[in-house]
């Protein structure tokens, strides 16, 4: 990926070694990262990960808990210059792009392993700054009500359980402790085999 960056001209740090330890279990997660320039990511920080093994589940943690990362959502100014950046210079698949003014939005997805990238245009908005931002995460439960009972338990101020845009799936809103960033926790209508 290093190399690719480079190539590309997106300036890539040098790829550095880095670790993390459980405090819960002492196991330790190490992994091997870069990222690229936030400039040249249209003020968005990317960063590229290659663990050395598959991250374990918390012991602390029994179900329902979250299953992963569903979509990361980026506000953009200018979508042109997104679907540039996510498509063609880092090669992500765009699965969908859709304009829906009755939402007031343009939104296209692109497909990173298991994981939406989705970039959303607001029509008619007066951009704050040209640069895109950083303006969601979507975590996948497999039960949403169960979930979501599991953090209310845990003191996390939550929405109740409703119909998600698409259909079948079912999402609650995380209104606190969330760092400041808008977190959806979504139900998919297929179930992962």
């Amino acid at each position: 990926m290093h190399r690719r960056l480079s190539r590309l001209q997106m300036q890539p740090e040098p790829v550095g070694e880095k670790s993390a330890v459980n405090t819960l279990d002492g196991k330790t997660l190490s992994w091997r990262r870069t990222r690229s320039a936030t400039a040249v990511n249209h003020g968005v920080r990317l960063f590229y990960l290659a663990r050395e093994a598959e991250r374990p589940h918390s012991p602390a943690v029994t179900e329902p808990a979250v299953q992963g990362l569903d979509h990361v959502v980026v506000t953009s100014p200018d979508p042109e210059r997104a679907a540039a950046l996510y498509g063609a210079r880092l090669g992500l698949d765009m699965r969908l792009d859709l304009s829906r003014p009755d939402w007031g939005a343009r939104l296209m997805f692109f497909r990173c392993g298991d994981l939406i990238v989705e970039i959303a245009h607001r029509f008619g908005e007066a951009p704050a700054s040209p640069d895109d931002k950083l303006t969601g995460l979507s975590w996948r439960v497999d039960d949403a009500e169960a979930a979501r009972a599991r953090l209310a338990a845990a003191g996390v101020e939550v929405s109740a359980v409703r119909a998600g845009r698409k259909p079948g799936t079912r999402i609650f809103t995380v209104k606190n402790r969330s760092a400041g960033v808008p977190t959806l926790m979504i139900e998919p209508a297929e179930k992962p085999a």
